[in-house]
C-alpha cells in the first residue's frame, strides 16, 4: 500500500519542483523526490516506519536548514540518542523502543533548571537546594515584590510549596498569556490550604492548572496567584516523554496524583475511586491495566490524550465517544476541595445530589479542587476494528448536497445499493457503537472510521499500542514538529501552499491502524483503546469543537426518547459543511489537522453543553497546526462556525449549538453576536440554576458566594455568571 491514500497528483508536482532544481533535490530536500516516487508507485509498499525514517532523514541530511538538528537539541541525551539510532543508524523501531525503563530522564526533567521556555531570563524551574531546608519558605524582597512570601511546608510529608515569582503562564495552544505574581507547585490538601489562606491575608485571587489544555481564558489572572498541580517543566516544556514506556519510575509520588479505592470493589458492580487532580490518564491508565483479574476498573469514557490531568478535564466537562455514555464530570461521585476559607469541604452523590450536578462541573469556582472520587465500571475490553474508508461511504452526503457540489477528488460513483448500504452502516456506528468516532485529514480522500464495541472475554486482549507502536507516535510527533518549522518546508509553501497539509494529512491517515478482517481485530483493555494515541502533548495545535443536539426524525415528537429514530441527516450536513469549507479555502489550507467527529450521549451536569441532548450529541471539531493562528485560521474557523450555527430542528428554530468550553470560541460570534452573548442566552436558565444551586452549596459549607467569587473566578466567569444587564448596565448577577 502506498503511504499516501490520494494526492498523488500534488506529490507528483513536488517531486517535479524538487528534481528540477538541483539545490533543492541535493542540499535542501535530499532524498525527498526518491521517497515520494515510492510513496506514489501503486506498486510499491513502503511502510510506516520507513516512510516516518524517510522523511526524518530528509531533513537530517539537509545542508541548508537545521531544524532536524535544532529540534534535538529540546530532548535529553537518551532520548536523542534514541531519534538517532532511528534515523541516523536505521535501527528498527522495534530495537530503539527496548529498555525504555533504562533509559528515560524525566526525572531529570521534573525539577531541574533545564531551559529558560518564555525568554525572561529566569530559570522555568528551580532545583530544592535552591529553596532554605526550613519549616517555613521565604521567598521575596528581589524582584518587585514588597513583602516576604511564607507558605508553610506540609507536615510529616517533607514536600514544599514551590513558589516563583512574575512567573510568565501560557497555555498549551498559546492562546492565553498572563504573568501571575506568584506560581506555587503544590504537592498536598496541606500545601494549597496554606496558598488559599495567604491569598485570603492578601485580598488575591488563585486559579489552579495542570497540563494546560483549554483554549479558552478559563485559567488566573496577572497579579494573582496560579498553582501548577504539576512541575512547571512537565506543565509546560515540549517535548514531553509522559506517554512513554519507563517514564512513570521517575514520576514523584504525591498526595495530589495519589490513586486509591474508596471502598472496596464488588463483581459486576460500578467502583468508587479516589484520584488526586494531579492525576493523568497516562497514570491512570496504567493504574487501571495493572490492577488483578477481580478488581479491575476502569472508565468507560476519556479523552484521547494521555498528557491531561483527570482535575484539568472534569472542570471544563470533557466527553469521551459513544451515545451510551455521558460527561466525565458525570462520573465524579464525590468532591474534595479547599474553600474560600482555606478550608477542606467535600460533596457527593448519595448526600447532596443536586448539589453535585453543579460542583461537578463547576469551573473551578467552589475552590481548588484536590481529589474526586469516580464512578469505574470493571475492566472490559476494546474491540477495535478500524477502517479507512472512502470519503462518502464512511459518511454520506447529506440529502439535497448534488453529486456535481462534492469535490472531484472525494466523489465516488456508487450505485443506489451501495448507498444504502453506506448510509445503513453510518448509521449504526452512530447509533449503536459502545465508541464512535471519524477523522477526516484535509484534502485526503478517505476518512479513518474508529466505531467499536467491547467484550468482558479477555482472551487475546494485548497491550495497545505496543512499546514500538508507542515509539513510532512518538517519531511521528518529532517529524511534524520539524515539518511545522522548517525554514525549507515554509519555503516550499510558497510555491505549494498546500505542501505542508499534504505531507501532514497523508502521513496522519497513514498512522492511523486498519483492520480489514475482523477475524483480527485488535483486543485490548478499554483503557488502552480510550487512549490509542500517545504524545500528542508535543504537537500544539488550535482547535474549534461545537455540541450539535441530535434530533428526531421529522414525524416523530420533539420529545423522542432515547432509543427513537435520530435524523442523521444534520449530523451528515455539519461533517460535509466542514469538509466543504475546507476546500473553500484550499488556497491557503488553513485546516492543517484533522476534521474530527464524536457521537456523545446526554448529561446531568448544569452547565454541560449536551445537557438537554435527550437523543445525545454530535461532538465535532476542526483543528489545525498552532503555527497556523492568525488570520487564516480564525476566518476558517469563523466560517465552519457560521454553518454548523445554522442547523434547525424539525419546526425551523435554530438547534442549541453550543461550544466545548475547553475550546476556541471565546473570540468568535454567532450570528452577528459575540459568542459569550449568545451563551449567556443560551444558558439563561441554566445559569440561573446554576446560581441557585451554588448559593445553596455556600449557605451548607460555611463561605459565601462574593469570598468565592474574589478567591476563585476570573474575568470570563465574571462576567458570565456573576454579572447580568439591568438597563444596560452590567451588575452583579447575585442579590
Amino acid at each position: 500500500m502506498s503511504i499516501f491514500d490520494h494526492s498523488s497528483d500534488r506529490l507528483k508536482q513536488v517531486i517535479e519542483k524538487v528534481r528540477s532544481d538541483i539545490d533543492l533535490n541535493q542540499n535542501v530536500f535530499p532524498g525527498l523526490a526518491d521517497l515520494l516516487d515510492r510513496v506514489v508507485d501503486p506498486n510499491v509498499d513502503v511502510s510506516r516506519e520507513e516512510s516516518v525514517r524517510g522523511l526524518l532523514q530528509v531533513f537530517w541530511q539537509s545542508r541548508t536548514d537545521a531544524t532536524y538538528s535544532d529540534t534535538l537539541a529540546k530532548y535529553l541525551p537518551d532520548e536523542v540518542n534514541r531519534i538517532r539510532d532511528f534515523v541516523e543508524h536505521e535501527k528498527s523501531a522495534e530495537d530503539v523502543s527496548r529498555d525504555f525503563h533504562m533509559g528515560l530522564s524525566l526525572g531529570a526533567r521534573e525539577e531541574l533548571p533545564v531551559i529558560d521556555l518564555d525568554g525572561d531570563g529566569i530559570p522555568d524551574v528551580v532545583d530544592d537546594s535552591e529553596i532554605p531546608e526550613v519549616h517555613a519558605l521565604s521567598i521575596g524582597g528581589a524582584t518587585t515584590m514588597t513583602e516576604d512570601i511564607t507558605i508553610y511546608e506540609e507536615p510529616k510529608q517533607k514536600n514544599k510549596v514551590l513558589i516563583y515569582t512574575n512567573k510568565k503562564f501560557q497555555n498549551w495552544g498559546r492562546t492565553v498569556q498572563n504573568t501571575p505574581r506568584l506560581t506555587c507547585v503544590a504537592r498536598t490538601s496541606y500545601g494549597i490550604q496554606q496558598i488559599v489562606k495567604y491569598a485570603n491575608q492578601h485580598n488575591m485571587n488563585v486559579r489552579a492548572a495542570g497540563y494546560r489544555h483549554s483554549w479558552s481564558p478559563l485559567f488566573g489572572k496577572d497579579n494573582q496567584i496560579t498553582i501548577s498541580t504539576l512541575g512547571l517543566t512537565r506543565a509546560s516544556m515540549l517535548p514531553n516523554i509522559e506517554s512513554l514506556p519507563g517514564s512513570q519510575f521517575f514520576l514523584p509520588q504525591t498526595e495530589l496524583n495519589s490513586i486509591d479505592y474508596f471502598q472496596k470493589p464488588e463483581p459486576n458492580k460500578k467502583r468508587l475511586v479516589r484520584v488526586g487532580t494531579a492525576v493523568t490518564n497516562q497514570q491512570f491508565r496504567r493504574w487501571c491495566n495493572a490492577q488483578d483479574v477481580n478488581h479491575a476498573s476502569t472508565l468507560p469514557l476519556n479523552v484521547i490524550m494521555v498528557e491531561i490531568t483527570l482535575g484539568g478535564s472534569n472542570a471544563p466537562i470533557c466527553h469521551g465517544a459513544g451515545r451510551k455514555h455521558p460527561t466525565l464530570s458525570d462520573l465524579v461521585y464525590a468532591i474534595e476541595y479547599v474553600d474560600a476559607n482555606g478550608d477542606m469541604q467535600s460533596l457527593s452523590k448519595d448526600k447532596d445530589p443536586e448539589m453535585m450536578t453543579v460542583a461537578a462541573g463547576c469551573f473551578g469556582l467552589l475552590g481548588i479542587v484536590t481529589h474526586l472520587t469516580l464512578e469505574l465500571d470493571p475492566m472490559s475490553y476494546a474491540v477495535m476494528i478500524p477502517q479507512k474508508l472512502p470519503v462518502m461511504q464512511a459518511i454520506p452526503p447529506p440529502p439535497g448536497l448534488k453529486d456535481e457540489d462534492i469535490p472531484p477528488p472525494l466523489f465516488t460513483k456508487m450505485t443506489a445499493e451501495e448507498r444504502a448500504k453506506a448510509q445503513s452502516d453510518f448509521e449504526a456506528h452512530a447509533r449503536d457503537d459502545f465508541y464512535a468516532e471519524w477523522f477526516w485529514f484535509p484534502y485526503t480522500s478517505k476518512v479513518w472510521v474508529n466505531c467499536w464495541n467491547t467484550s468482558k472475554d479477555a482472551r487475546g486482549a494485548k497491550e495497545y499500542p505496543s512499546d514500538t507502536g508507542v515509539w513510532l507516535q512518538f517519531a511521528e510527533t518529532v517529524l511534524i514538529q520539524i515539518i511545522q518549522s522548517a525554514q525549507a518546508m515554509l519555503s516550499l509553501q510558497d510555491t505549494f501552499p498546500w505542501a505542508q497539509t499534504t505531507l501532514i494529512s497523508k502521513m496522519g491517515l497513514y498512522a492511523l491502524p486498519e483492520v480489514t478482517d475482523p477475524k483480527k481485530a485488535i483486543k485490548t483493555q478499554l483503557p488502552n483503546g480510550l487512549h490509542f494515541r500517545r504524545a500528542i502533548q508535543n504537537v500544539r495545535v488550535r482547535d474549534m469543537e461545537m455540541e450539535i443536539p441530535l434530533q428526531p426524525k421529522r414525524g416523530l415528537l420533539q420529545d423522542a426518547k432515547f432509543e427513537d429514530e435520530i435524523n442523521w441527516a444534520l449530523v451528515q450536513k455539519a461533517w460535509w459543511d466542514a469538509i466543504l469549507a475546507a476546500y473553500r479555502h484550499k488556497e491557503h489550507c488553513p485546516q492543517r489537522m484533522p476534521l474530527e467527529m464524536r457521537i456523545t450521549g446526554p448529561s446531568k451536569i448544569v452547565m454541560a453543553p449536551y445537557r438537554g441532548h435527550k437523543l445525545g450529541t454530535c461532538s465535532i471539531e476542526v483543528l489545525t497546526l498552532e503555527n497556523m493562528k492568525g488570520p487564516l485560521w480564525n476566518a476558517f474557523a469563523q466560517d465552519v462556525l457560521d454553518q454548523w450555527m445554522e442547523l434547525k430542528d424539525n419546526d425551523g428554530n435554530y438547534l442549541n449549538t453550543r461550544p466545548h468550553w475547553a475550546k476556541e470560541w471565546f473570540k468568535m460570534s454567532v450570528r452577528g453576536k459575540p459568542m459569550i452573548e449568545y451563551l449567556k442566552t443560551s444558558y439563561h436558565e441554566a445559569i440561573v440554576e446554576f446560581r441557585n444551586i451554588y448559593e445553596q452549596i455556600a449557605a451548607k459549607q460555611g463561605w459565601t458566594v462574593s469570598e468565592a467569587k474574589e478567591r476563585f473566578s476570573n474575568d470570563l466567569l465574571d462576567r458570565f455568571f456573576f454579572e447580568e444587564q439591568v438597563n444596560g448596565t452590567a451588575t452583579n448577577g447575585f442579590h
